[in-house]
């Protein structure tokens, strides 16, 4: 996708962080999106940056398949021809494995895992008609590598890396290209509005301040992440790495792939503690 002139984009898990910024950029390049988001309030707030010429705010819980497969619909007779799908919402939430409720690893499941297949499977038949589309899919740095407290998270991850690379294979002869996008640490609300039911310290005491750790080591801004991750859509970049930590992390993982724990982890934890005594 060499320019966003003029090219409808939807942008799930619009109303903050990366989405919000992805919108903003998007918009600046020319292109006309679709946004959406649970939080309508934040959503609606977007409106201050296009009419509804080129911008539709659409309420949508990308869990919901039905919701989505309405949301796919409701850009098209918006819009017309959809030349490209960001599935960027997304949860946290911290627990030791051992611990976890199902409940809850099925509730982060089923919006950072099914909320990427149901867009995709909403948006791919319109996508396959246009001369040239893309799908961007969120994984993690946390889907290249696991750390202690992130096994759901870890988990959809991967899947996502996983299920996005098997995609890009099956789509190799089509116009739709697919770009997996792997975030370190993004200076967003995920974890202010995430779930910590233990934090990486291993601390069940430290939980109440996971949110503020991960936002005290977070180097990259949201307008950083979405910048690169566009560049990455014009140039058809399979995997597309954000951050300073992503690159750094993934290389040790790259050098070390049987005990890469056994570097980073004590690292982490020293800077986690660190961390939290100043805040």
């Amino acid at each position: 996708m060499k320019s966003f002139k003029n090219k409808v984009i939807a942008v799930s898990g619009a109303a903050s962080g990366i989405g919000r910024a992805l919108v903003e950029g998007l918009l600046a390049s020319g292109a006309r999106v679709a946004a959406s988001d649970v939080d309508e309030a934040n959503l609606q707030s977007l409106r201050e940056f296009a009419g509804a010429e080129f911008l539709l705010l659409s309420k949508v819980d990308v869990s919901e398949e039905a919701a989505v497969h309405a949301w796919a619909a409701e850009v098209k007779n918006h819009f017309g021809d959809v030349d490209g799908v960001i599935n960027n919402a997304g949860v946290a939430l911290s627990c030791h494995a051992a611990q976890q409720p199902r409940a809850q690893m099925e509730w982060l499941f089923n919006i950072n895992y099914w909320g990427v297949i149901n867009g995709v499977e909403a948006f791919l038949p319109e996508l396959l008609r246009r001369p040239e589309a893309c799908i961007v899919n969120i994984s993690s740095l946390f889907g290249l590598m696991s750390v202690p407290s992130q096994s759901a998270y870890n988990a959809a991850k991967f899947a996502v890396r996983g299920y996005s690379e098997s995609l890009r294979q099956d789509l190799r002869d089509t116009a739709v290209k697919v770009v997996t996008i792997h975030p370190g640490g993004i200076q967003t609300n995920i974890a202010n509005n995430g779930r910590h039911l233990h934090s990486i310290t291993g601390n069940a005491a430290d939980v109440d301040k996971t949110a503020a750790l991960f936002n005290s080591i977070a180097a990259t801004t949201p307008q950083q992440a979405a910048k690169k991750i566009m560049w990455g859509m014009r140039k058809s970049k399979t995997r597309v790495l954000i951050g300073s930590d992503a690159w750094f992390l993934d290389k040790i993982q790259r050098l070390f792939p049987a005990c890469y724990d056994r570097l980073v982890v004590p690292i982490m934890n020293v800077g986690a503690r660190m961390a939290l005594k100043r805040v």
